[in-house]
């Protein structure tokens, strides 16, 4: 690695479509640039290893669209205040004893090692994804892309980590294909209001390729869905001489007959100026990245796919490795043990210990759970409109909770009521007039959301729910774990505990925590707006226990100024906690151990002095001395 390199301000005019921002800058170099290694960094920036021979340089350069038709643009390379980056820091930051990471050279090494990636795979984030050589479905008209994740860190000496990531992106197939592997009947107009909505969840906003018949003459087109619309010969129009006429007609008259004349069309362009294409002539455009949530599918299959053996990933990620082309030294070895993992006490003393990150719920009950004489007060709602779920179904579902919660020592009621709704804001008001603890919402494969429920729950109402999918409900009934897992977040809700780490048999865990009994445990996350709407403020999150065992929590947030990581008002949010702590314990806790997540390098120092101070500043106050804070900094 060279010692420096040289930081350059990098300007494109014009700035959009953002796609054609690297292009043009490789272009640029291949021009003007050929005997200089230079690394872009997609917007604003880019690094040489040698420096240029001139601060400024203004350079003109061309290239082709998707269409085959030139573009042009201005690009302007400029010095920087200070262009000199120190890459030699990276090796001496341990040896000089600086606290502050060099992260100037750090930034640009990112830049650097991400530069050649962008030929060879498709960047989401700080991934690269490419399609994988066996073909793996997700249903729903995706499919599974795997890529290397990649961030340049400083141990004792600069590392690069790897690991593998994997991510859904839409299947490249034609519309007719995706439709018949939908079970949609392509002969006919879609009609149905849940294979319409179905299918414009996946479609809209997604690129195509329309591809126009050959008596067209034209080149095929990379379009934009937003909506889906009626059959071509519904779909009217009006042609430049002001003729009307409609897509079936008019496609006759270029001499293509529709072979799939019923079916809708999609709907293109703009809202000012709609662009109906048949679909028979459109096709998934291949490797684009969408900003959408996965659905429950996906996320299952993906996991799934995911699971792998520790030596299993590690041959996935040396193959991405050389694909990418990375370095192909072998990786540092170091030694390492690995720790079972502890054992879960519950009531009575019995234990379970987990394998494989599950165990078993049989013969057990929650090592405490809220009392109440009659049992708390439970109903189950879901959506009775559109195609409701099966009544028999539900009554089945309702008995496994029961069993199941009798098992656990959940004192639920006798009965739980069964009550239906179109207005979900209307039956959570009456439920909660009428004393109910809990409510048990289905959430339909269609329409309601689970966001919907809880801020109606919570914000409006004020009644604890538990959401469950329609699917999962039917086939609860013959799936233990399902209820098993659903009793473990009604137990939590209802302020009861689950279990707690077995210490007596755990001589080494005893050993541990006996020094740090009394523990409060904190934990934090700031959530930011995007980069499009800075107006909208941060929201912070901060949540912590009250309980001996650290089970039970309670929350804290605050709206703070739009992008700012460390959070403010950490001192009046402790102060609240530690409150609520000493209400249920008849005392202060006796060390704190505080876990904050998203915080980069750079930031660390800074989150570590705002924070943990405001941490401290709380106890002094409330307690009138200093105690032990532990703080556990976490980055995913």
């Amino acid at each position: 690695m060279s010692d420096n390199t040289y930081h350059y301000d990098v300007t494109i005019t014009p700035d959009r479509p953002k796609k054609f921002l690297r292009p043009v800058f490789d272009q640029c170099q291949r021009q003007y640039f050929k005997d200089y290694v230079m690394a872009f960094d997609g917007s604003k920036s880019c690094y040489s290893i040698k420096r240029l021979p001139q601060k400024s340089f203004d350079y003109e350069v061309e290239v082709p669209d998707s269409g085959g038709r030139t573009k042009s643009f201005k690009i302007q390379i400029k010095e920087t205040d200070i262009p000199e980056v120190d890459l030699a820091s990276l090796r001496s930051y341990h040896n000089d004893r600086v606290f502050d990471k060099p992260m100037r050279a750090l930034q640009a090494l990112e830049v650097v090692l991400a530069s050649n990636n962008h030929a060879l795979g498709i960047r989401v984030g700080r991934s690269f994804y490419r399609k994988p050589a066996e073909f793996y479905d997700l249903g729903d008209g995706y499919e599974m892309y795997t890529g290397i994740y990649q961030a340049a860190i400083l141990g004792e000496v600069p590392l690069l980590n790897v690991d593998i990531s994997h991510k859904s992106f839409p299947k490249t197939q034609s519309l007719i294909e995706y439709l018949q592997e939908c079970g949609i009947d392509t002969s006919r107009t879609i009609e149905d209001y849940y294979k319409k909505k179905t299918l414009l969840q996946f479609l809209k906003g997604i690129d195509v390729v329309y591809a126009p018949p050959a008596s067209f003459g034209a080149l095929p087109k990379k379009k934009k869905v937003f909506d889906i619309g009626d059959a071509p010969a519904k779909t009217f129009f009006t042609l430049d001489d002001g003729t009307k006429t409609n897509v079936k007609d008019y496609f006759a008259s270029k001499g293509c007959i529709l072979q799939y004349p019923s079916l809708n069309c999609i709907t293109s362009g703009s809202t000012t100026r709609k662009i109906a294409l048949p679909m028979e002539f459109c096709s998934v455009a291949e490797n684009q990245v969408l900003n959408r949530k996965d659905g429950n599918m996906q996320v299952s299959k993906t996991i799934k796919y995911s699971a792998t053996s520790t030596n299993e990933r590690k041959s996935k990620i040396m193959d991405l490795m050389a694909h990418f082309r990375h370095n192909e030294n072998f990786f540092i070895k170091v030694h390492f043990r690995l720790l079972p993992p502890p054992e879960l006490e519950y009531c009575g003393g019995k234990t379970a210990r987990p394998y494989d990150g599950a165990w078993q719920l049989a013969d057990v009950k929650f090592l405490n759970t809220s009392k109440v004489n009659q049992g708390h007060k439970w109903a189950i709602v879901y959506e009775n409109k559109g195609r409701p779920i099966n009544a028999h179904s539900l009554e089945d579902f309702k008995k496994a909770v029961q069993r199941t919660a009798e098992q656990v020592d959940v004192r639920l009621a006798q009965e739980g009521e069964i009550r239906g709704f179109t207005n979900i804001d209307s039956v959570l008001q009456d439920l909660a007039k009428e004393g109910y603890a809990l409510v048990i919402v289905v959430l339909p494969n269609y329409g309601l959301s689970y966001s919907s429920v809880k801020q109606n729950a919570k914000l409006k109402v004020g009644i604890l729910s538990q959401c469950i999918k329609e699917k999962t409900v039917l086939r609860a009934p013959r799936d233990a774990s399902v209820i098993h897992n659903l009793m473990l977040k009604v137990n939590a809700k209802l302020n009861g505990t689950n279990h707690k780490v077995s210490e007596e048999k755990e001589a080494g865990l005893k050993k541990l925590l006996q020094p740090i009994s009394n523990v409060m445990f904190m934990g934090a996350d700031v959530t930011h707006p995007s980069p499009d709407q800075r107006h909208i403020p941060s929201v912070v999150g901060v949540a912590a226990s009250h309980d001996a065992y650290g089970a039970c929590y309670n929350m804290q947030y605050r709206l703070q100024r739009s992008t700012v990581e460390e959070i403010e008002d950490m001192k009046s949010i402790t102060e609240y906690h530690l409150s609520v702590y000493k209400n249920y314990q008849n005392r202060y806790p006796g060390h704190i151990i505080y876990y904050r997540d998203g915080v980069s390098d750079g930031q660390f120092p800074k989150i570590k002095k705002n924070e943990l101070g405001g941490i401290r500043r709380a106890c002094a106050q409330a307690i009138r001395l200093l105690f032990s804070v532990h703080d556990f900094l976490t980055q995913q």
